[in-house]
């Protein structure tokens, strides 16, 4: 009887364990919320098993928030190595913005997908790319227009416009390049080009204006004037062009069409990415989120990742995952969807991730970007809190401690904001590095490569510095830098 009754007892035991299995493997995970204005609240969750570091910000919508869509260098092509790309750090400190993520792909210093900067339409959308955008109400809109513009001479033929502000590669390419685009407009073949002068702008979605012909000439590269802009053509469009002449008039009409496209009309900021992670509140499978993308390397394989994502409530979300580093394995795109909707999001975006992955907050980087060094990239998304006002410093004698440290690679040490013989709550204070190590929210600094650098806090309207110098005992090696 006794050995009847043991065996139901365990057999109950088992039958609770695996029904509480799921429960149970769940990794367990350190969070830590902290509020840098009246509407925006930074976020971070630390897992060890598996090992995962995720950063973000909770904007609430209000009439004092505000979104804004920079460029890098504030144009897509420069001269010089960057060819338009900077850090999304030194975007947001141009900016004076309060957060900043980096924002869409880019080929140099062009993004890939839909960009509206000041109201005015800079790239147009990548087909089947989704974008977001705030409009001059205050609206958040997410989707997926495509272009629909077109060139019409004076007497009366229409081509359609195919680019704004990109280099014209594929046959029968017309690209209208705007001031925005820098000094000269490009093609990767020779074609026919137009230079235009009195160009009205902002060139706005749903807009058409006039401008007057100065130029027409063979070649693949033209001057584009302050006042005016360039029509680059290559094929048939080349052909559409070589008709007109110097002093004609001609019209450009810009908007987008599908998803939407009465919206976009309204976007005064936009920034674009792909592929979609969540519509209607339903995560997409791999075949369900488009935008073209290799399904092996790039949707199933964990990577560092950059997404936004709006909730029920009209909340936006930014969020980034550390990857490729010890202290964060990545995600893939399922696992991303999961975690933007477990913060409640029931639309979101992917943007460009990898080593691009950058979160800023107060100036300060506060994910660990995976090439051991912030990238270069071509546009970010900016938010500002006019509910924040600024004040003066109440404080002086703030520091850090330790005041320096060395550690070998792999090492960990605790650093705490002082004022006088005082810790300061970690609630009150923003950490920051990049480059050799992660330091989360805690003040947690973990060594993650050899070389010399800094941990940084910001708190009471002022930044405070800690040299660190990380070693290891492996012979260095040239070259050693992770990511692609």
């Amino acid at each position: 009887m006794r050995e009847a009754v043991r065996l139901r007892s365990w057999a109950l035991l088992w039958g609770l364990l695996w029904a509480f299995a799921p429960a149970l493997q769940q990794p367990i995970s350190e969070k830590i919320e902290k509020r840098i204005s009246p509407h925006i609240v930074l976020f971070q969750e630390i897992s060890t098993n598996p090992p995962l570091a995720i950063q973000g910000v909770r904007i609430t919508p209000a009439r004092a928030v505000s979104f804004r869509s920079a460029l890098g260098n504030d144009m897509v092509a420069t001269e010089g190595a960057l060819r338009g790309r900077e850090l999304t750090s030194r975007m947001a400190q141009r900016h004076r913005a309060l957060a900043a993520i980096n924002a869409d792909f880019f080929d140099g210093g062009d993004p890939l997908g839909l960009c509206i900067v000041n109201g005015e339409l800079v790239s147009e959308p990548y087909p089947g790319r989704p974008g977001v955008g705030w409009t001059i109400t205050g609206q958040v809109v997410m989707g997926d227009p495509t272009l629909d513009a077109d060139l019409t001479r004076p007497d009366g033929a229409k081509q359609p416009i195919t680019g704004i502000n990109r280099v014209a590669k594929a046959e029968g390419d017309l690209v209208l390049f705007t001031p925005f685009y820098g000094t000269t407009a490009q093609s990767a073949g020779r074609g026919v080009v137009v230079v235009l002068e009195a160009l009205p702008r902002p060139v706005r979605v749903g807009t058409q204006a006039q401008a007057v012909v100065r130029e027409v000439r063979e070649g693949n590269a033209a001057p584009i004037p302050a006042t005016g802009g360039a029509l680059i053509g290559t094929g048939a469009a080349a052909e559409f062009l070589r008709t007109l002449q110097a002093g004609e008039r001609v019209v450009i009409r810009v908007d987008l069409r599908g998803d939407g496209a009465a919206q976009w009309r309204t976007v005064q900021e936009a920034v674009a990415g792909g592929p979609w992670l969540i519509r209607d509140g339903k995560i997409l499978t791999p075949s369900e989120q488009g935008g073209g993308f290799n399904p092996q390397t790039f949707v199933e394989r964990r990577h560092p990742r950059t997404a936004v994502g709006r909730t029920a409530k009209g909340e936006v979300i930014w969020l980034t995952v550390d990857g490729r580093q010890p202290h964060s394995q990545g995600a893939t795109l399922t696992e991303l969807a999961q975690i933007l909707a477990r913060y409640g999001a029931v639309e979101a975006i992917n943007l460009d991730g990898g080593g691009s992955t950058t979160l800023v907050v107060r100036h300060l980087v506060v994910n660990s970007p995976s090439d051991g060094a912030e990238r270069p990239v071509s546009n970010a998304w900016l938010v500002y809190d006019d509910a924040l006002r600024p004040t003066l410093p109440r404080y002086t004698d703030y520091r850090i401690e330790p005041p320096q440290a060395t550690l070998k690679v792999g090492e960990q040490v605790r650093f705490r904001l002082m004022r006088g013989e005082q810790p300061v709550s970690t609630w009150e204070a923003v950490w920051g590095a990049v480059g050799i190590g992660f330091i989360d929210q805690w003040g947690r600094f973990r060594a993650l490569r050899p070389g010399q650098g800094v941990i940084s806090v910001y708190t009471d309207g002022q930044w405070l510095h800690a040299p660190v110098e990380v070693v290891s005992d492996a012979p260095a090696q040239n070259g050693n830098r992770s990511g692609n």
